[in-house]
């Protein structure tokens, strides 16, 4: 099961374009910078592990009202910034392949997986 929340350094901004929640394969990152794969929050949970390629762009929505962000474990691959109920922001998926543990900085007992292959 996975779980969300954090704080850190602002690591994206809002993108017009939906294509999923929660996890599971996105589609191939477009030159125009459309989102691959969504992280939905909900219930102090991340959601299913998700899939998309190197450098991928990923939307974050907050559906909880509590403040929560997406924090890699290994502490440098990402660190998005807290987000509250009803917000949403966008980071880019490491470069290299490979599973990403991450956790919500607010709330350490979230924890979430980014699967970067393609």
């Amino acid at each position: 099961m996975l779980v969300g929340c954090g704080g850190g350094e602002d690591a994206g901004t809002d993108t017009g374009s939906d294509t999923g929640t929660g996890g599971g394969a996105g589609g191939e990152t477009g030159s125009d910078g459309e989102v691959a794969g969504t992280i939905t929050i909900s219930d102090f949970a991340y959601g299913d592990p998700l899939t998309v390629p190197p450098g991928a762009l990923i939307r974050v929505i907050n559906e909880d009202s509590a403040r929560h962000d997406v924090d890699a474990k290994d502490g440098t691959s990402f660190d998005t910034d807290l987000i509250g109920q009803g917000e949403e922001l966008t980071f880019n998926a490491p470069e290299e392949e490979g599973t990403y543990d991450f956790t919500c900085s607010a709330h350490p007992q979230m924890s979430g997986q980014l699967i970067v292959s393609g």
